[in-house]
């Protein structure tokens, strides 16, 4: 059961995080490309300047939340796609060095693009830090998930789990 739950919460944070991500890199080649589903739902799904509101302040900055998350169950189903001994691939899973590598990569990687957006430092073409955004708290919140996706890949499992084993070896 645990393994199905896995697999189903990976998809959906998957593709949530694809979702945010398409919509963050259409936001920096055209910044204002949101105002086709303004008044919508979806306008609060997607990277978008906050409009003032609870959920316009929840979207621009408290979604970063779930980036760590995404991109671990993102992982996490391309090891399930690729792997060919799902017991040794759970096991490598559940190691902490191979969690803080993969924890520890994505943070880098969302605190370095944090920084571009609020500096410009690498030079890239980014849209910025929009309406609504505070630099400070973005990075706070990257630790926060951070800390969630730590978790999040401790409970991920590919394979049912009946107590403590250990890969079988030829």
């Amino acid at each position: 059961m645990k393994s199905k739950l896995s697999l189903i919460s990976a998809i959906f944070l998957a593709g949530f995080g694809v979702f945010r991500f398409s919509s963050d890199m259409l936001t920096d080649a055209q910044l204002g490309w949101h105002s086709v589903i303004e008044g919508s739902f979806l306008r609060y799904l997607v990277r978008a300047p906050s409009d003032g509101t609870l959920a316009g302040d929840i979207n621009i900055q408290f979604m970063k939340i779930l980036a760590v998350p995404c991109g671990i169950a993102g992982l996490f189903l391309l090891k399930r796609l690729f792997s060919s001994d799902i017991k040794v691939t759970n096991y490598n899973w559940h190691q902490k060095e191979i969690r803080m590598l993969y924890v520890g990569m994505l943070f880098v990687a969302f605190t370095l693009m944090e920084i571009e957006k609020a500096t410009h430092f690498f030079g890239l073409q980014m849209a910025g830090l929009l309406t609504g955004e505070q630099a400070w708290l973005n990075h706070a919140l990257h630790v926060v998930s951070a800390v969630i996706g730590w978790y999040y890949m401790r409970w991920l499992s590919f394979i049912p789990r009946r107590g403590n084993w250990e890969p079988t070896t030829k």
